[in-house]
């Protein structure tokens, strides 16, 4: 059952609107910061924040003790002029982990909690489709850009199926997180335009590695393999 963690951006709405009407650069801006901020936190400690709204962040978090999740969060709350929550547990389906975090903000006034679990590894597989820049030059880099979106949002449906999650990375990346029993179903159902590496890990940042380590191996394998695992 991985670790999935939800920062919340608290009163998001409030903190938007005290900014003025000439503040969606600013939201842009400090969106940036907050998201940079916390992904520097995570990863020196092998999480990785998984690309989501900008009020709400789902963080893959095997691994990290209690008292370093508190301690994340106090960096968080100190740091940002906007107020955060943060709750923390686990599952064997990081949808459903997600889904009861979710349950818990909207119940509980708790600034911070954490609840402990069993934490098995994380299943990354990071997806891109091939020949994208050729693409990009065929048609456009917006109709590419909107072939990696329609491609994100068959992502989204299929593994929220399968009981994942996903984040689209940007470009032609998408990052899915799948339950250790259902990655093999997921990948069948994968367009045959796109590549795939799997990385299997309990520490986050390194299943993310793997992940990329085995996507970079289907670049080079040529149209020989759809995709690639490996495992710590």
């Amino acid at each position: 059952m991985p670790r999935v963690t939800i920062v919340e951006l608290y009163n998001y709405r409030k903190w938007a609107e005290s900014l003025g009407t000439d503040r969606e650069w600013i939201i842009q801006f400090k969106q940036s910061e907050i998201r940079s901020l916390l992904q520097r936190l995570i990863a020196k400690n092998d999480g990785f924040v998984l690309p989501f709204r900008y009020d709400y962040y789902i963080i893959l978090s095997n691994a990290i003790s209690e008292k370093r999740h508190e301690e994340i969060y106090t960096a968080l709350y100190t740091t940002l002029d906007v107020p955060v929550r943060m709750v923390s547990l686990t599952s064997k389906h990081p949808f459903t982990a997600q889904l009861w975090a979710t349950r818990i903000m909207a119940r509980s006034h708790d600034k911070f909690v954490y609840i402990h679990g069993e934490e098995d590894p994380n299943v990354i597989v990071h997806i891109d489709i091939s020949d994208i820049v050729e693409k990009s030059y065929s048609t456009s880099i917006y109709e590419a850009y909107v072939a990696a979106v329609e491609l994100y949002h068959y992502i989204v449906e299929t593994v929220s199926r399968c009981g994942g999650l996903a984040g689209y990375l940007g470009g032609d990346n998408i990052l899915a997180v799948l339950p250790l029993d259902s990655y093999e179903d997921f990948l069948d159902k994968l367009p045959s335009y796109v590549k795939a590496g799997v990385g299997i890990s309990l520490i986050p940042r390194k299943a993310v590695k793997l992940s990329i380590e085995a996507l970079d191996a289907v670049r080079t394998g040529g149209e020989l393999k759809k995709f690639v695992v490996l495992t710590e």
